[in-house]
């Protein structure tokens, strides 16, 4: 069994002590929150920079290498690459399903079956995205680990 604590040693102290066997995805991300270490990415559109709230977006996708955010009704140009964003990212829902596509769990409303043991991920927005063969099994593997820690 391993501990992971966080302290406030200011005027109110606070504490909070996780108790956990294995160190899951889940619990990385209550540990961000908590030590407020959750990641910040900058999106660009057309010609203002808005800090993005990584919980907001559905997928990264990359086009002409350059790398695009998507949340439910915008589009964002973030400098960072898939790759990069993946590395930044696993422990916060998002991973990879296919060369070019990066996408947050949490946003996938259901999973779909299709030809050539291929697997679509249907998302809250309706957009639909291909999780490729070569991709099929660390996804199915992710969702397992998040889906037990849960």
């Amino acid at each position: 069994m391993y501990q992971l604590n966080w302290f406030q040693t200011k005027k109110e102290e606070e504490r909070i002590d996780i108790f956990y066997h294995e160190m899951t995805p889940v619990l990385r991300q209550i540990a961000a929150v908590v030590k407020n270490e959750k990641p910040v990415l900058t999106g660009i559109t057309e010609d203002e920079k808005e800090l993005l709230d990584i919980e907001e977006i559905y997928y990264f996708d990359t086009v002409d290498r350059r790398t695009f955010a998507y949340t439910r009704d915008k589009t964002y140009q973030v400098s960072l690459t898939i790759s990069a964003l993946e590395e930044k990212l696993s422990d916060f829902g998002f991973i990879r399903i296919n060369k070019a596509n990066l996408v947050n769990i949490y946003q996938i409303k259901k999973i779909k079956p299709e030809s050539n043991m291929r697997i679509s991920a249907i998302l809250r927005n309706d957009e639909k995205l291909q999780i490729n063969r070569s991709y099929k099994r660390s996804f199915e593997e992710y969702l397992k680990r998040v889906r037990k820690a849960l």
